[in-house]
């Protein structure tokens, strides 16, 4: 009985003199979390906190950060941050440091949160593509009706549509042939059949004078476009 009541008394002693466990740290609402975890821009969370790589760059004061600093991930890029200054600042006036991360897409009027062309550059796009459409087709219509296919091709390149309708309604002009080509030169009516040299039988022009395999002289069948172009001058 003795030795119970000291097993009892020393078990009450024991439990008394240990600490009392730690309470566990309530965790911060869903709302405070997520600002923590977030980076946000007018309202509209635009990047998210990732695990920082010690050497990276700060984009504000540009030292290196440490494992313990900040990294947000940005529309695919980095963005690493000191803790304890630089992230104020960052949070104070973001837009002023993430215009640095679009030089890709600032040119066609991409913002922070909208990526992408803007309307106005699309626009300007298909109106390219339809010019160099239908300046390609003006070329064409005028260079069969013996238009400056130059001139047309610019005049479709900037009216499109209204372009190819103006040239398609032109009149057909005599095609003049180039300089240097006697005005009365055209091209044989008829074709000529192959003939055979009588000596050898190779296979010769019609207009052949002579037999390019054994050398005989023959009668030409028929007169070439060369001496009909000498007969001209």
């Amino acid at each position: 009985m003795t030795r119970g009541l000291q097993t009892a008394a020393f078990l009450t002693l024991l439990t008394l003199a240990s600490p009392a466990p730690a309470q566990e740290k309530s965790p911060l609402p869903a709302s405070e979390a997520q600002r923590v975890e977030e980076l946000f821009l007018d309202g509209a969370p635009v990047g998210r906190a990732i695990a920082p790589h010690a050497g990276e760059i700060c984009m504000i004061c540009n030292n290196p950060i440490t494992a313990g600093d900040l990294t947000y991930l940005v529309h695919g890029q980095r963005v690493p941050v000191h803790r304890i200054v630089c992230s104020g600042q960052l949070k104070a006036n973001p837009r002023v440091v993430l215009a640095g991360l679009r030089p890709r897409g600032a040119f066609l009027g991409a913002e922070i949160g909208e990526p992408g062309l803007s309307g106005k550059w699309f626009a300007f796009g298909v109106y390219i593509l339809l010019g160099l459409v239908f300046g390609a087709l003006c070329a064409q219509r005028a260079l069969l009706a013996g238009r400056n296919s130059v001139l047309w091709f610019l005049a479709g390149l900037a009216f499109n549509v209204v372009a190819y309708a103006a040239v398609r309604s032109l009149s057909h002009h005599g095609f003049s042939p180039p300089a240097g080509i006697p005005a009365g030169l055209g091209k044989i009516a008829n074709t000529y059949s192959p003939a055979t040299c009588p000596i050898c039988s190779h296979a010769l022009h019609p207009t052949a004078a002579s037999c390019p395999a054994c050398g005989a002289a023959l009668e030409p069948r028929a007169v070439s476009e060369v001496a009909l172009t000498l007969r001209a001058h």
